[in-house]
């Protein structure tokens, strides 16, 4: 018997290391656990490959019509950027709320935009912010789904994701819900894609 093998404690028996740490004893069958946590000697033979997630329009879609619902947690806006707001809080307006943003120190690199409608919920609080049903959300994630067929089929360059957020809040008829919301304001922007969605949805 090699001396430098592990022995059984039982019968001095041969140890057999297993693929998930332990050891066997191959003579008597005693298996031996006490060096399963040892970084050393412990590894797994088989694992669960982890996918990176792919990125896909509709999940970051989704994002959006989340923050519009303000279904995310406040952790969602960095410590930093509350302080920053709240230094000149409450605010009479959502857009005193993004003129403080904009001129946000460059350390203030996480402005959330698009958690507007939580900030407004939070630093106005005269002000009550409309929520989105359920109801709501299933009628818009399918008119992005239908958004979204419809530029797979031609390779055109995608619509700004906040124009889109916006016409479709509007196409289901929660137009209640935009001054809430950020928006794009290039009018060159703006007039082409409501342009090349009002052709998608018929509007035209």
């Amino acid at each position: 018997m090699n001396t430098h093998e592990p022995v059984c404690k039982q019968c001095k028996g041969t140890l057999v290391q297993t693929s998930y740490g332990s050891a066997v004893c191959g003579r008597c069958g005693v298996e031996d656990f006490s060096r399963l946590f040892d970084p050393m000697v412990a590894y797994t033979g088989y694992s669960v490959p982890l996918s990176t997630a792919n990125y896909t329009r509709m999940k970051r879609f989704r994002k959006y019509l989340q923050r519009a619902g303000r279904e995310h947690s406040a952790a969602t806006v960095p410590q930093g950027t509350w302080e920053y707001l709240f230094l000149c809080a409450p605010y009479k307006t959502p857009a005193g709320i993004i003129v403080r943003l904009k001129q946000a120190p460059k350390h203030i690199r996480k402005k959330c935009y698009d958690c507007l409608p939580m900030l407004i919920k939070t630093l106005c609080p005269h002000i009550t912010v409309p929520t989105l049903s359920e109801a709501d959300k299933y009628r818009a994630l399918n008119a992005f789904r239908q958004l979204d067929e419809a530029y797979r089929s031609n390779g055109e360059a995608f619509v700004s994701y906040l124009f889109a957020l916006e016409y479709i809040l509007e196409l289901i008829g929660r137009a209640d819900m935009l001054p809430f919301i950020n928006k794009i304001q290039c009018r060159k922007r703006r007039f082409a894609y409501r342009y090349r969605l009002d052709r998608i949805f018929r509007r035209r």
